[in-house]
């Protein structure tokens, strides 16, 4: 039989409000999550000897020496002492700190692929566990379209209307360790109101009311995120020029930008336009679930 594995999605924070910071000094937040159909990183299971991840592949190197596998073995090695965990391999093919959840998506991905070779693990709170390893686990847990709420843990279903398309492009620059909490430093957010009411799931039924929503709420991220990485400027404005791009975001904390199209043919062309323009840059085209 094959070795069992596991896909781990990149996240496309489609919005992302910051409503404001909460007293024990996090971020209530908003955002319209979608993941990629096909672009992501992979995890496989190895062996029956337990040991370190094994990472390989295009962002090996980039990821040092830890990576949210090895913690979220470690997390399960607690819970179940008496279960022996089988190696893994990662399959590095997201830029590292890059805005599109490629750390949680993995710590995700382990979870689903070792609680599928485990009743014991299947067992387990895992979302509880997701919480425990990073803000975005949870919602890559889930791994489909969904808003996301609180501080990342309170997750409601959003089914996304017909067939979206995205591009993804980073411009593979130096990213320090301490990215998201300086994005949030330079934002300077407000404490959190009071009165601040939740609301409900939007109701979207077509690929305009998505860019609408989208180009609405915006990311609030993004003017900070520019102060540290001025290619963000330069990214936005090529993935707007491209032929029928509806939308060019900002996800997450940056650098990675998006850019949406409402078919596969107009994604591809976008991606060779933009390869032609910046070959130093990563650039993949993929369908938003």
């Amino acid at each position: 039989m094959p070795p069992m594995q596991e896909f781990a999605s990149a996240k496309i924070n489609l919005t992302l409000e910051i409503l404001g910071r909460r007293s024990d000094g996090y971020h209530e937040l908003r955002s319209l999550v979608a993941f990629a159909q096909d672009v992501g990183d992979r995890l496989t299971m190895t062996s029956n000897v337990p040991a370190l991840t094994k990472v390989e592949g295009p962002f090996a190197n980039a990821l040092g020496h830890a990576n949210l596998v090895d913690a979220t073995v470690e997390t399960l090695t607690r819970i179940l002492p008496n279960v022996i965990l089988e190696g893994l391999t990662l399959e590095k093919n997201l830029p590292v700190a890059a805005g599109i959840g490629g750390g949680s998506a993995d710590a995700a991905a382990a979870l689903r692929l070792l609680s599928a070779a485990h009743p014991e693990i299947a067992g387990l709170d895992l979302p509880k566990i997701a919480r425990t390893l990073g803000a975005d686990v949870p919602i890559c847990l889930h791994s489909r379209s969904a808003i996301m709420t609180g501080i990342g843990e309170e997750i409601h279903d959003l089914d996304l209307p017909g067939e979206i398309f995205a591009i993804l492009a980073n411009p593979l620059i130096d990213v320090p360790s301490n990215k998201t909490a300086e994005v949030f430093r330079l934002l300077a957010a407000p404490p959190l109101p009071a009165d601040v009411k939740a609301e409900k799931p939007p109701l979207l039924s077509s690929f305009g009311e998505v860019i609408r929503y989208a180009a609405t709420r915006g990311n609030a991220l993004e003017t900070p995120a520019r102060q540290l990485f001025p290619q963000i400027g330069v990214m936005l404005s090529e993935l707007a020029k491209l032929p029928r791009c509806r939308l060019a975001q900002l996800s997450g904390a940056g650098p990675t930008c998006f850019a949406l199209f409402d078919t596969q043919q107009a994604a591809a062309n976008g991606v060779r336009i933009l390869k032609a323009i910046q070959p130093g840059w990563w650039v993949a085209a993929t369908r938003l679930i």
